[in-house]
C-alpha cells in the first residue's frame, strides 16, 4: 500500500524574510532550508542533530536543524549561513576562520560558523576554554579544531592584544582559493546540486552478509505512482563489475550478496520519499549462506568461497638476511601479536552524485579522489566509450581515502541513461558506515631479536589482513606495510610475510597511508617494549638503532 504524504502549511522568517510554505509533513526544518528555500549553505551531515553541520540560530539560540520539527519550526526567526555576510563584506567571525586556515574541506565550517556567532552574541569575549565548550558539539574531521578555536578567538579579540585580524602579505601563505566561497556557505557540494526535472535514486541493499540471489521481483515498486524505472543486474549493459585494483565487485548484486550493504536494486522517482517507498516494493528472495567474519576462519578448508578464486586475496613475503639466523643470535627476543580494528573515515559529507544526459554523454557530477578511475569505471559497467562518460570533481566535503573508490557513480549513471533525466542520489549516513571501504583491520605477530647492548638483529613480522568483501586497495596493501613495518629502524635480517583474506565484512580500503599506520603501531610498540626490556630510554634505543646510524652517532 502507498504511504500517504501530505503537505501542510508553515510560516516562518528565515533571514529577515517571511515565507508562507506548504511543504511535506515529515521534513523537517533542515529540508524546509535547503529542498524548499535553497539555502544549501546549511549541511546534511548525519541526520540525527550529532555533527552540528546543520547548525542554523532559530530566534537567537543556536539550534540543529535537522531535528526542528515542521511544528516547532512555524513562526520561528531563523538565520543562516547564508545572512552572516558577503564575498564584498565578510563578517568578521568569516574573515577571522579564512585567515587562521580554519576553512579546509569547508563542510562543517557553515555549522561552526553559525556555532560561533551564536557564542559571541551572548559572550563577546568568551575565553578559549569557553569557546571549547561552545563548539565542542560541532565535529571536524580536517583541521584538529585548533584553527577553529582560534580564529574564533581572533574574532573575539579574547587574547587581549588588541591586534586586527592579520592580512596575508606576498611573502605569507595566501588564503585557500576557495576558502571564501566555503565560509559564505555558497560552495556547492554534490548533495547540493539540483536541476530541472531532477529524480531522486534510491538502492534497495542487502540486509545479508552472504546469500544467493533467488530472485528480485519489481513490479509493485515499477507501479507505484511517481517511479521512473527501477533497475536491477539484468539491466546493466556493461561489465557489471568494478573495483579499484580487481573488478570483482557488481554495480547490482547478479549471482550473491557478500556483504550487508551490497545494492540488489536502484530506483529513480519523483521525490526522495517516493523512492524510499518504492525499495520497501521490491521483493527479494535470499538464500542465506554462511558467512566468514575473520580471516583466520577464511583460511580454513572448509570455508565458504566468498569468491570463485578462493579467500586469499593476495600473499606477500619481503626477506632479506636470515631472520631465523638473526633471532639466534639475539640476547632477547620479544614476541607480541598486534590487532588493529576496522575505521571509518567519517568525512562529514556523505556521498553524493548527480548524472543527467548532455547529448550522448553521460556526466556525473560527484565527489571523487580519483576522477580518471570513476570515468574507466562508469564507461566500462555502462557499455559506453570513455569519451562518453565525463566525470565533474565538486567540492569534497572530507575524504581520507574513502571517496577514492567508485560507491554511487555507475548507479546513478544508469538511472540517468535509462530515463534521460537528470538524477541525484545522496547517501544516507547508516548506507555511508555500512558500504564504503574502510581501514584494513591487522593481526600483527612482530619477533623482535636484540642484543644486551641494544643492537637489533632481527625482524619476523607475519600479518593477516581483513580485506572484507572486495578488493579494493588490497593487492597493493602489502607495498606499504611491508616497507613501512622496520619504520625508520635498520634490522640486518627480516622474514616480513602477509596474508589478505575475503571475508563478509564491509570492504575495506584506502584511509590515511592504509597499511602503514597498522604496522607502525606494532613496531613503535615493539621498539618501546625492547627499550624496557634493556633498561634504555626509548628514544636513546631508536636514536642507536635508526637507519645510518653509527658509532660515532651514538
Amino acid at each position: 500500500m502507498q504511504k500517504q504524504t501530505t503537505d501542510v502549511p508553515i510560516t516562518l522568517k528565515v533571514n529577515g524574510v517571511d515565507h508562507s510554505l506548504n511543504v511535506n509533513s515529515e521534513h523537517t526544518l533542515l529540508e524546509v532550508l535547503r529542498d524548499d528555500l535553497g539555502l544549501t549553505g546549511t549541511k546534511r551531515g548525519c541526520e540525527d542533530g550529532t555533527c552540528g553541520t546543520c547548525t542554523v540560530k532559530m530566534d537567537g539560540a543556536m539550534a540543529r536543524a535537522c531535528r526542528v520539527s515542521l511544528q516547532r519550526a512555524t513562526g520561528r526567526d531563523i538565520t543562516t549561513i547564508e545572512s552572516l555576510g558577503t564575498a564584498d563584506e565578510l563578517h568578521p567571525l568569516q574573515e577571522a576562520f579564512i585567515e587562521a586556515d580554519a576553512v579546509q574541506c569547508g563542510f562543517c565550517t557553515p555549522g561552526m560558523l553559525m556555532a560561533a556567532k551564536s557564542l559571541l552574541d551572548r559572550n563577546s569575549h568568551p575565553s578559549r576554554d569557553q569557546i571549547v565548550r561552545a563548539l565542542g558539539s560541532n565535529l571536524c574531521r580536517c583541521t584538529g579544531y585548533t584553527s577553529i578555536i582560534d580564529a574564533v578567538d581572533r574574532a573575539a579579540n579574547a587574547n587581549g592584544n588588541g591586534l586586527p585580524p592579520a592580512k596575508p602579505t606576498p611573502w605569507e601563505p595566501r588564503w585557500r582559493t576557495d576558502a571564501t566561497d566555503k565560509a559564505l556557505g555558497r560552495a556547492e557540494y554534490a548533495a547540493d546540486l539540483m536541476m530541472p526535472e531532477m529524480l531522486h535514486a534510491a538502492v534497495l541493499r542487502s540486509p545479508h552478509a552472504h546469500a544467493e540471489l533467488v530472485s528480485v521481483d519489481t513490479s509493485r515498486a515499477e507501479a507505484l505512482p511517481g517511479v521512473q524505472t527501477v533497475v536491477t543486474a539484468k539491466d546493466v549493459p556493461g561489465l557489471n563489475r568494478f573495483g579499484r585494483s580487481l573488478k570483482d565487485q557488481p554495480v547490482l548484486a547478479d549471482d550473491k550478496v557478500r556483504q550487508i550493504g551490497d545494492a540488489v536494486a536502484a530506483v529513480a522517482a519523483d521525490s526522495p520519499e517516493i523512492a524510499a517507498q518504492a525499495l520497501s516494493l521490491i521483493s527479494v528472495d535470499y538464500r542465506v549462506l554462511p558467512s566468514i567474519l575473520n580471516p583466520a576462519d577464511g583460511l580454513k578448508p572448509d570455508a565458504p568461497q566468498i569468491h570463485e578464486k578462493g579467500n586469499i586475496l593476495v600473499e606477500n613475503d619481503y626477506s632479506w638476511g636470515d631472520a631465523g639466523a638473526g633471532l639466534d643470535e639475539a640476547d632477547f627476543v620479544i614476541d607480541h601479536t598486534y590487532n588493529t580494528p576496522w575505521c571509518e573515515q567519517a568525512y562529514l559529507e556523505p556521498e553524493a552524485a548527480l548524472a543527467y544526459m548532455d547529448d550522448d554523454q553521460v556526466v556525473i557530477k560527484t565527489a571523487t579522489q580519483h576522477s580518471f578511475l570513476h570515468r574507466e569505471t562508469v564507461a566500462e559497467t555502462m557499455n559506453l566509450p570513455e569519451d562518453k562518460v565525463r566525470i565533474v570533481p565538486t567540492v569534497i566535503g572530507g575524504a581520507f581515502g574513502g571517496k577514492t573508490d567508485v560507491s554511487c557513480q555507475s548507479i546513478v549513471a544508469l538511472l540517468a541513461l535509462k530515463t534521460n533525466r537528470p538524477v541525484k542520489i545522496v547517501y544516507t549516513r547508516a548506507e555511508s558506515f555500512a558500504t564504503t571501504p574502510k581501514r584494513h583491520p591487522f593481526q600483527i605477530r612482530c619477533r623482535t631479536g636484540v642484543t644486551k647492548d641494544g643492537k637489533l638483529t632481527s625482524l619476523d613480522a607475519e600479518m593477516l589482513v581483513d580485506t572484507g568483501a572486495y578488493a579494493s586497495a588490497g593487492p597493493g596493501l602489502f607495498m606499504r606495510a611491508g616497507v613501512s613495518i622496520t619504520g625508520p629502524y635498520y634490522f640486518p635480517n627480516a622474514s616480513i610475510r602477509g596474508k589478505s583474506v575475503y571475508t563478509n565484512n564491509t570492504l575495506a580500503g584506502a584511509m590515511r597511508g592504509f597499511g602503514a599506520p597498522q604496522v607502525a603501531f606494532a613496531i613503535e610498540s615493539q621498539m618501546d617494549l625492547m627499550a624496557a626490556k634493556l633498561g634504555i630510554d626509548p628514544l636513546e634505543f631508536r636514536m642507536m638503532n635508526r637507519r645510518g646510524a653509527t658509532s660515532k652517532d651514538v
